[in-house]
């Protein structure tokens, strides 16, 4: 039996981007043991995963090299999802016969490589390492695993009396990517005035004052007063609640991706980060962005920080009447 480890730790975005590939590794070696290496905000992603066998945790580096050699030693495959010096070593010195990732300088030891480019999709890279390795590629569609009692709990906290319920996510731990207070004020008065929406706003529990701070300049103008979740959810928990949402609307975010992922109609603003390798894979999320010549500069390797400040100028471009019209259109309201 084929033993494989996949290492691909990081946000919650990279790891839906990996759904495809442990569902298409999975269609290549059904009878394989397919296990993988991740952390804490990864593995919230991964709870529920049909593909896999068994989940193993990153705990620092250096200091258990030994404990990660011990473990790289029940593999016949690693594939490194992630760039990582460390791990590809540990791959080499546990001896692990097929070592496979991308052809980059920080990737050293590898048996098997393929390119990772910068204008290419990160999920169309992932796949790539099945290419490489023989296996069929039928589908970069990316997917998320629920279960039932979060959905049963989750649907506490929604108004089943709203016309339409409506997932907010406005703020990044990038300042870079966050929009204009005034311009989501004024999106959410449209949605509780105008379409009887009921809001929610979504995010970590770090991210409740700025939601608060939305909020206090709402006073006694809202029909339906916004929600605020932050920090009210496990990350398995909040994939259930995007899945009973009409539509989530944010900035570049793990949410807009669980959305993508789930089938959900969504509105990405989008400024400092590419497109080209980080947009969701649905057609039912409407992409707002300027097309700013400096962008995309959020970590892209030698760009210059030309945006003075908290703002980016790519972002504060975006009016909130682009954004009114496209609820208008995915929700249809009559103009």
């Amino acid at each position: 039996m084929d033993k494989i480890l996949v290492i691909r730790y990081g946000t919650i975005g990279d790891t839906i981007f990996a759904s495809a590939f442990y569902r298409e590794l999975r269609k290549s070696l059904p009878s394989a043991q397919i296990d993988i290496l991740v952390d804490k905000i990864a593995y919230g992603v991964m709870e529920f995963c049909p593909y896999i066998n068994n989940v193993h945790f990153v705990n620092g580096k250096y200091k258990n090299i030994l404990s990660y050699i011990s473990l790289f030693k029940n593999y016949d495959t690693v594939y490194f999802l992630k760039n990582d010096s460390f791990f590809s070593l540990t791959a080499f010195l546990a001896g692990v016969k097929k070592r496979i990732g991308f052809g980059v300088r920080r990737n050293k030891f590898l048996t098997l490589k393929s390119p990772y480019k910068n204008d290419k999709h990160e999920i169309d890279c992932y796949l790539d390492l099945l290419r490489i390795s023989n296996f069929q590629v039928e589908s970069d569609k990316t997917e998320l695993w629920l279960n039932q009692k979060n959905d049963d709990n989750v649907k506490k906290f929604i108004n089943l009396k709203a016309s339409k319920n409506i997932l907010i996510q406005a703020f990044s731990r990038f300042p870079q990517k966050n929009w204009i207070d005034d311009y989501w004020k004024k999106v959410i008065t449209f949605l509780v005035n105008e379409c009887n929406c009921q809001v929610y706003y979504a995010g970590g529990e770090k991210d409740c004052e700025f939601y608060n701070k939305i909020n206090e300049t709402f006073s006694d103008e809202m029909k339906i007063p916004p929600v605020n979740l932050c920090g009210k959810f496990s990350i398995s928990e909040t994939m259930s609640f995007v899945k009973n949402m009409d539509l989530v609307i944010g900035i570049d975010s793990g949410i807009i991706h669980m959305a993508a992922a789930l089938d959900i109609p969504s509105i990405l603003l989008n400024g400092p980060t590419s497109l080209v390798r980080w947009k969701p894979r649905s057609s039912k999320c409407h992409v707002i962005t300027k097309n700013f010549p400096c962008s995309p500069c959020l970590l892209e390797s030698g760009k210059k920080e030309l945006c003075k400040g908290m703002d980016s100028k790519c972002m504060e471009a975006i009016t909130d009447g682009e954004v009114i019209a496209a609820i208008k259109d995915i929700l249809q309201v009559k103009k």
